[in-house]
C-alpha cells in the first residue's frame, strides 16, 4: 500500500522493470514509467575474445557459481543447493568448482532466518546451514562470503557458469554485474530476467524444471564456444546500461515528471 500511495502522491513513478510496472493496478499504470538504473562496471578481467589453450582448460576444474548480496530463497539459493547436490550424487561433480558467492547472514527481504531459529533454536546457525543439512552432498560448495570489491570482481572472473534462478523480486544489481563482466548465465524464465537476457542470445532462461537445468549445465559445459557466445552478448548487454547512456533517459524522465507538474498546476479547475 506504501508503494501504491507513492504513485498516487507522485508526479512520476520509476520503476527498475516492467516486471514490477505490471505488479501495480492497471489504473495506476499509466502514471509509472520503467527504467533500470545505469552502471560504470570495469571491463572484464578475462579476455573473451582470445582462444585459451586447450589443455590448460581441461585441466581447471569447471565453475558453477550462484551470486548475490544474500544467500536467501528469494534469490533462489536453494534451487542452487538443490541441483550441486544432485549433479555431485549423479556425478557431475567430478573436476567441478561450486562456489555460492554471498553473505549467508545478510538481511533478506523474506523470513528465513526467524523460520530457522524458530525451528533449530539457534543450533543452526543460517538458511544455508539447514539447506546443507537437507542436502549433503552440497557440502562441496565454497562460502567465500561477502568480499572487497576487488575481490567480488576478480572471483567472479573465474566462473564459468552462473546459476541465476530467481524466485521473486522485481530487478537485481547483482545479475547486471554479471552480465556486464561476460558471465555466462543460466536464468529464470519469469519475473524480471527476461527483461536481462534473451535466451539463447546473451543466456538461457529455463523454467523451474531441475531437470531442464541439469541437462541445461551438461550441455553448455560441454560447449565452450556457445559460453563464449552468450559471455560477448552479455557484455554487450552491459554497456547498454553504462550510465553515460542511462543517464540521458533518467533526465528525460525527470522532465517529463515536472511537467507532469506543471500540466496540474495550470489545470482549469
Amino acid at each position: 500500500m506504501l508503494s501504491f500511495h507513492q504513485v498516487l502522491c507522485s508526479d512520476l513513478t520509476i520503476v527498475p522493470s516492467a516486471y514490477a510496472r505490471s505488479m501495480f493496478p492497471p489504473m495506476l499504470q499509466d502514471r509509472i514509467a520503467v527504467q533500470f538504473e545505469g552502471f560504470d562496471i570495469q571491463p572484464p578481467l578475462r579476455d573473451f575474445g582470445a582462444a585459451g589453450d586447450a589443455a590448460d582448460d581441461i585441466q581447471k576444474p569447471f565453475t558453477i557459481a550462484f551470486s548475490a548480496r544474500d544467500l536467501s530463497s528469494a534469490k533462489g539459493f536453494e534451487t542452487y543447493i538443490r541441483l550441486v547436490d544432485r549433479m555431485v550424487r549423479e556425478g557431475d561433480g567430478q573436476n567441478t568448482r561450486f562456489i555460492a558467492i554471498g553473505d549467508a547472514k545478510a538481511s533478506t527481504y523474506g523470513y528465513e532466518q526467524q523460520w530457522v531459529e524458530r525451528r533449530y533454536g539457534g543450533k543452526v546457525e543460517s538458511f544455508r546451514d539447514h539447506l546443507l543439512k537437507v542436502y549433503p552432498a552440497a557440502d562441496v560448495i565454497e562460502f567465500p562470503g561477502h568480499l572487497p570489491y576487488a575481490q567480488f570482481s576478480a572471483l567472479l572472473a573465474e566462473v564459468d557458469l552462473f546459476l541465476y534462478p530467481l524466485r521473486y523480486g522485481v530487478a537485481n544489481w547483482g545479475l547486471m554485474e554479471i552480465l556486464a563482466r561476460g558471465g555466462c548465465v543460466i536464468g529464470s524464465n519469469w519475473g524480471f530476467a527476461p527483461e536481462l537476457i534473451a535466451h539463447n542470445v546473451n543466456g538461457l532462461l529455463l523454467p523451474d524444471n531441475d531437470d531442464d537445468w541439469i541437462e541445461a549445465i551438461r550441455q553448455l559445459r560441454k560447449d565452450p564456444a556457445r559460453r563464449q557466445r552468450y559471455a560477448q552478448a552479455a557484455l554487450e548487454t552491459g554497456k547498454a546500461y553504462h550510465i553515460a547512456k542511462v543517464a540521458p533517459r533518467f533526465m528525460a524522465l525527470f522532465e517529463r515528471a515536472m511537467a507532469n507538474r506543471k500540466a496540474q498546476l495550470v489545470a482549469p479547475r
